[in-house]
């Protein structure tokens, strides 16, 4: 057996604590008095008594998540979006479905919205009424859940103070939900209003503060990153041969290191049946490529797709996509996220000190100071060089390049 898993699995850095209260130190000091006590959690698909998650709810400690008994928490998504909707529409039996299967893969939290008017017919009053039980079936199978206030909101009625409330106060009872309070705040879709980050963030203050809280996603401006954490949308860059969306995830580290907080990578280029430029990719290399980067840079990553947007199973070739993105967690070690620093390679600190920039796209790299993970994007056989005193210990060949491990001898 190769070394190689062996060594990926290596000791890594602590969390750091800096607690940050950016939104929340706004927020109301106690929960509104009618919120009720988490209910009994639901029986799993085969009707037994599913584990629940543990008692409490995530908290954010500097850059990261934090589970109630202290250890990391991986964010590790994928969108499911019409989830709420189907337990509103009497198809619970379909949501519960999804996440078993959802539990079965390793994912550690799903997206949903709780109002809809393009995609799928969800009133605000329905998704709110539907909203506690598939959160009970997502606990009842050790699942979090992003829950999406916000949604469509020019074309849906729907009154943002009462509906981001009511919200707060059923996710108050559910310690298995954190909030985003719109999705694309900006998007023609949504109301004007919606694109005020102010109104967002006066939406957030009224909510409890152990409730982590992101606006919407930050692409279009800055105010949107005043919530406790940050959603992002990558940029849909279909350049470089297709490769572009997965180079354009590297400046995702900077807004990690600028704001000091959580930071998701929560609607990037999603996986389709066939490539449509901007929107769609269809080739698992660049998911793989995609789930390896996202995890290097210290964001967290959400797998999206077409047939998430309806909480269907991935199948035929976005299933395909979706493997190689999830093998991200399996080729690189768990807390990579929070090991030492994120780096491009060719820069005065990185460590490796030169590549072939004609056969190469680029180079990315996490290291500490004695151990690290270098993932190389383009020719595989493409020359590179390190820094004096960092050896190659393993190379793993992936499609569209490799990940290289590599060490740190003593001086």
């Amino acid at each position: 057996m190769s070394a190689f898993p062996r060594l990926l699995f290596a000791p890594v850095l602590a969390v750091a604590v800096s607690l940050l209260g950016v939104a929340s130190a706004c927020r109301n000091a106690s929960p509104p008095p009618d919120a009720t006590p988490s209910p009994a959690p639901a029986p799993a698909a085969d009707g037994s008594q599913a584990p629940l998650i543990g008692a409490g709810r995530l908290r954010i400690e500097g850059t990261h998540f934090v589970k109630p008994d202290g250890n990391a928490f991986e964010w590790r998504g994928i969108t499911a979006f019409r989830l709420v909707d189907l337990v509103a529409d009497g198809q619970e039996d379909q949501a519960a479905k999804y996440l078993t299967w959802a539990a079965s893969q390793g994912l550690t939290i799903v997206r949903v919205l709780t109002m809809s008017g393009s995609l799928f017919d969800l009133r605000p009053e329905d998704g709110r009424r539907a909203l506690p039980r598939m959160l009970e079936l997502a606990a009842a199978r050790g699942l979090r859940v992003e829950v999406v206030a916000l949604a469509d909101t020019l074309a849906v009625p729907v009154n943002l103070q009462e509906h981001v409330d009511e919200i707060g106060r059923i996710v108050t009872a559910h310690p298995n939900a954190v909030i985003e309070i719109a999705n694309e705040p900006v998007h023609p879709s949504q109301s004007a209003e919606v694109h005020k980050p102010d109104v967002l963030a006066a939406l957030a203050a009224r909510l409890p503060p152990e409730i982590p809280v992101a606006l919407g996603s930050i692409e279009r401006g800055d105010g949107f990153g005043a919530g406790g954490y940050i959603t992002w949308h990558v940029p849909r860059e279909s350049g470089s041969g297709g490769w572009g969306h997965v180079l354009a995830l590297a400046p995702g580290a900077e807004l990690v290191t600028r704001w000091k907080k959580p930071v998701v990578s929560d609607e990037p280029i999603g996986a389709g049946p066939v490539f449509q430029p901007g929107r769609r990719d269809d080739l698992p290399a660049r998911f793989r490529a995609a789930g390896l980067l996202t995890r290097l840079t210290g964001l967290g990553a959400t797998y999206h797709y077409e047939a998430g947007l309806h909480a269907r199973m991935p199948a035929g070739r976005e299933l395909e996509c979706f493997d190689a993105w999830n093998e991200a967690w399996t080729l690189l070690p768990p807390g990579v996220e929070r090991l030492g620093v994120f780096r491009a390679g060719g820069t005065p600190e990185s460590i490796v000190n030169a590549f072939d920039r004609g056969a190469i796209l680029g180079v990315y790299e996490r290291s500490d100071a004695v151990t690290g993970w270098i993932l190389v994007l383009g020719d595989e056989a493409a020359g590179l060089t390190l820094k004096n005193g960092w050896t190659v210990r393993e190379t793993r060949r992936i499609d569209g390049g490799r990940l290289l491990s590599v060490s740190r001898s003593a001086a």
